[in-house]
């Protein structure tokens, strides 16, 4: 491995390999100093999270805890002397899709190249008071919490917690049995990683705190099912309707039979298609439109301008995957299907920068899905 490629493991004794066969979803793992101080610039301070927080498209809460089993929450767009107000009180600002509003704080990503783009969420940020919290909890996403100023203490088990007792009347999901097996207090540059359903609780030690949240979140089976199907039924006509069953005796007019459950089964079974195409192209749109912010905040672009661009690349509010097939590739970004080069699709998913040159060597075929990405605002002028 180069040296001077970013890598959350370089100066640990636990290689990347060994981290996602033997903690990667399953168990939690402290990482030491794992991320140079000096890179932790491309995040805002106290303040300027302050100053977001008072946007009104920026999603942002602030937690208080009045009392050891009391909390309460407040949501954003907050206003400055709303500070001035709360300081008197034990309290914790989240601030979430920073990837997206500051682009610069994405190259703290660079460490975690063993993420895929489908997982990825957002990298939200965290700050307050002295005593600051969201209580103890757990979530049901994978999540790297970054130490970037001051310290943090994190309590948590290191076991999966299944079914937990929540704390009764909060406007939070906590858990009121916590009781934590591990303790560590993080420094800046390091980083605790926790799988699904392990529950924690992270405490500011001083007011300078500040903790970034690397999260990564996958559908639940139920909002899989529940897109599938309703992609399936798109393509459904509505000629095709359930029919009544032939019957030797007509059942009273209140009766569901079994003929009935029988014939509402075939009509499922025989409509859930579950081929590898139609899987490939629902899936690959989905997964790039979940939870999303890209259609809401885009601006579309005059194609005509690319003449003038010199490099290109995607916009923090774009999301993208590929599906491979040899040379070629099934590129999916927020929620739109291309057929390109796998070349194309590699410099789009891996957010490389696109310069003119290399587009005018590029196929019709690939120019066309730059076009229309561009003119989207998938991808933007990189200045």
């Amino acid at each position: 491995m180069p040296l001077n490629k970013l890598n959350l493991f370089n100066n640990l004794d636990i290689s990347e390999k060994q981290f996602l066969q033997e903690y990667w979803h399953k168990k939690p793992l402290l990482l030491s100093k794992a991320i140079d101080v000096s890179k932790l610039n491309v995040f805002p301070d106290k303040g300027q999270l302050q100053k977001l927080s008072c946007q009104e498209s920026i999603q942002s809460r602030i937690v208080i805890k009045t009392s050891d089993s009391e909390y309460d929450v407040e949501y954003g767009p907050f206003e400055e002397n709303d500070y001035n107000e709360i300081n008197q009180y034990c309290w914790n600002l989240l601030v979430s899709d920073i990837d997206k509003w500051l682009p610069k704080s994405r190259n703290i990503l660079k460490y975690f190249q063993f993420i895929r783009n489908l997982v990825f969420d957002d990298i939200m940020l965290s700050c307050g008071s002295k005593g600051g919290t969201v209580g103890p909890h757990l979530d049901q996403y994978d999540v790297f919490l970054l130490q970037v100023e001051g310290q943090r203490e994190w309590s948590f088990n290191h076991n999966k917690t299944t079914n937990p007792q929540l704390m009764k009347g909060q406007p939070l999901q906590l858990v009121s049995d916590f009781n934590a097996d591990i303790k560590h207090v993080l420094n800046p540059g390091d980083v605790l990683y926790l799988p699904p359903s392990v529950a924690h609780y992270g405490i500011a030690i001083d007011d300078k705190c500040i903790t970034c949240s690397i999260g990564l979140r996958t559908p639940s089976h139920a909002e899989l099912l529940t897109s599938f199907v309703d992609n399936l039924s798109q393509n459904i006509s509505e000629n095709n309707r359930f029919e009544e069953p032939e019957f030797n005796f007509h059942p009273s007019v209140g009766e569901l039979t079994e003929n009935d459950l029988t014939q509402i089964s075939t009509v499922l079974v025989n409509n859930l298609k579950i081929e590898k195409n139609i899987l490939l192209t629902w899936f690959g749109k989905y997964i790039t439109e979940y939870r999303s912010l890209f259609h809401e905040f885009n601006d579309s672009q005059e194609v005509s301008d690319l003449i003038n661009i010199e490099k290109l690349e995607p916009s923090s509010f774009t999301k993208s995957c590929y599906y491979k097939r040899e040379k070629e590739a099934v590129l999916f970004v927020n929620g739109q299907q291309f057929f390109c080069s796998l070349n194309l699709a590699k410099l789009i998913c891996d957010n490389k920068l696109i310069t003119a040159a290399s587009i005018n060597i590029l196929p019709a075929d690939d120019k066309q899905v730059i076009e229309t990405l561009y003119e989207d605002g998938s991808l933007i002028s990189c200045h």
